[in-house]
């Protein structure tokens, strides 16, 4: 009877502690994948004010009339000044097919046989000058060009688009301190427990004379493995999550201008170190905690 007894006591903490620690993975694999999709998140967003400023074009519309000669001088000059990320020249007859294409209105029609569209180089900026302060500085110097007869940019959504991309920003950054400090407080809670439902194994290998290092030793390899079983759920879980959203971007048109490419493959990376890390700081001083206690602190 005692034997049955005792295999019967075995099994059951045994279950139990395997419970407890699928409980405790599981726990860990969502936070990490939270965690990870938050900022998966923010580097979308990344993506967006980046292509929403690179798409900003500004026109340098020209005098009629203009010799080549002071045509390629000046494309000479802008092709190789520091702001200039790509310049496209637009004759007056594709200014005019352009306004064809988007209104449907003929302008030599409406102006009787007349074109009076300019000619302009159009100038995709790098996004570091895409400040209203340089914007001012770049337009003022185009403007002295003898052949340059107006520099336009939208200006006002410039100001907005970096006021608002600012403020989302601080929001983000505000949001994402907050969650780590919840995703470390929950996951080193996570590992306290399942450690603690160990706490009296602990104390009985200190009864037997088990020095402090080879009982510390087999909690930090699993806490180990569970960190890093952990972060490879959740990246599993966040390769899918990007999946789905990327399909969801090209739905609307978007996906080819959210190409994360090696920043997601150091996310996924970092979450497993991160786990990795978590889990084998939380083991050592969830263990620490439960060593040199007497059984009545234990109970």
């Amino acid at each position: 009877m005692r034997t049955e007894k005792t295999f019967y006591q075995t099994s059951y903490f045994k279950r139990r502690s395997r419970n407890t620690y699928l409980t405790s993975l599981l726990s860990i694999s969502l936070v990490l994948f939270f965690l990870g999709l938050f900022i998966a998140l923010i580097l979308f967003g990344g993506a967006f004010a980046r292509n929403a400023r690179e798409a900003i074009v500004m026109k340098v519309f020209l005098y009629d009339g203009i010799k080549t000669e002071a045509l390629k001088d000046l494309e000479s000059r802008l092709t190789v000044m520091p702001f200039v990320r790509e310049l496209h020249y637009v004759s007056k007859e594709e200014a005019g097919q352009v306004m064809l294409e988007k209104t449907g209105e003929d302008v030599r029609a409406l102006m009787d046989g007349v074109n009076p569209l300019l000619a302009s180089f159009n100038i995709t900026l790098y996004p570091s000058y895409i400040q209203a302060d340089r914007l001012a500085e770049i337009q003022e110097t185009l403007s002295k060009e003898r052949i340059v007869s107006e520099v336009a940019y939208p200006a006002e959504m410039i100001i907005n688009l970096n006021r608002n991309i600012q403020i989302i920003s601080i929001a983000l950054m505000a949001v994402g301190v907050v969650l780590v400090g919840i995703g470390f407080y929950l996951i080193f809670g996570t590992i306290r427990l399942s450690i603690y439902a160990e706490r009296l194994t602990i104390r009985s290998m200190q009864l037997i004379g088990a020095t402090r290092g080879f009982i510390i030793r087999p909690f930090l390899v699993s806490g180990l493995t569970q960190g890093g079983l952990a972060g490879l759920i959740a990246s599993g879980l966040l390769i899918v999550s990007v999946v789905f959203l990327r399909r969801w971007l090209e739905s609307m048109e978007l996906g080819g201008s959210f190409a994360l490419g090696g920043m997601l493959i150091g996310l996924l990376a970092g979450i497993v170190l991160f786990g990795l890390a978590l889990g084998f700081s939380g083991s050592y001083f969830a263990v620490n905690k439960y060593l040199n206690r007497n059984l009545d602190e234990l109970m």
